[in-house]
């Protein structure tokens, strides 16, 4: 399945040392659910809030068998900061399990899920950060059995026209924070999501010229460990 969504014609610029710690830190919130980005939606904005017990069952199973089919995802993202930094890149996606995030110089920053570790790479001073990609955000759509209801717990949905969005807090921390899937409906597609630390601060990624299905190169998803010399 292939849909193509234009992305906005304004090229987001990142530019200095301030600005580079902004996009740092919205790529830490893409990780790990911290960062220092508010919500910009790109998408229609005007909902009806609905409780999350008003989600139908029949939803629930669309959203996961949606989820559940990716085999393989691209697209163009596009990641915004309140405080003047933003940044953009190319987003890889194989389920289960494997994602990278690789941004558009001048940003040196890489994100790569293996399908064990989750990275943040720092290509500028040449180091890697590990987390358990159970305890990210994207262990949430890249886990091999997708379940909105059993380490997660839905705590918002709002329907429009438009757009479907799922408030996620996981079961067992939920005061830690939470991810928002935004998806278009017709078809069925992932477009955004929303990272929300447990101070409200948001970081918003919005996927742009989405294509499903393709067959990508194993390499992406590989990642090098560097170790630190003896006697270093």
């Amino acid at each position: 399945m292939t849909r193509l969504t234009q992305k906005p014609k304004t090229r987001w610029k990142t530019l200095g040392m301030k600005t580079r710690a902004f996009v740092a830190a919205g790529a830490l919130a893409t990780a790990i659910g911290l960062g220092a980005v508010t919500s910009l939606t790109l998408l229609p904005s005007t909902a009806t809030a609905q409780s999350s017990d008003q989600i139908s069952p029949e939803m629930i199973e669309k959203i996961e068998n949606y989820l559940a089919g990716i085999t393989t995802l691209k697209a163009e993202f596009v990641q915004i900061s309140s405080d003047g930094g933003a940044a953009e890149g190319d987003l890889y996606m194989e389920r289960p399990g494997k994602m990278r995030f690789e941004y558009n110089p001048p940003a040196q920053i890489l994100l790569v899920s293996t399908g064990h570790d989750f990275i943040y790479f720092d290509k500028e001073i040449n180091a890697p950060t590990y987390f358990d990609i159970d305890e990210t955000p994207a262990g949430i759509i890249l886990a091999e059995n997708i379940s909105l209801t059993d380490k997660v717990k839905i705590v918002d949905y709002r329907r429009t026209a438009e757009t479907v969005r799922i408030e996620l807090v996981r079961k067992s921390d939920p005061g830690a924070g939470s991810v928002t899937l935004v998806f278009s409906e017709k078809p069925m597609q992932l477009r955004q999501w929303i990272v929300t630390d447990p101070t409200g601060i948001e970081t918003t990624v919005t996927l742009f010229n989405t294509q499903e299905g393709m067959k990508l190169d194993p390499e992406l998803f590989k990642f090098e460990r560097i170790w630190p010399q003896r006697g270093s």
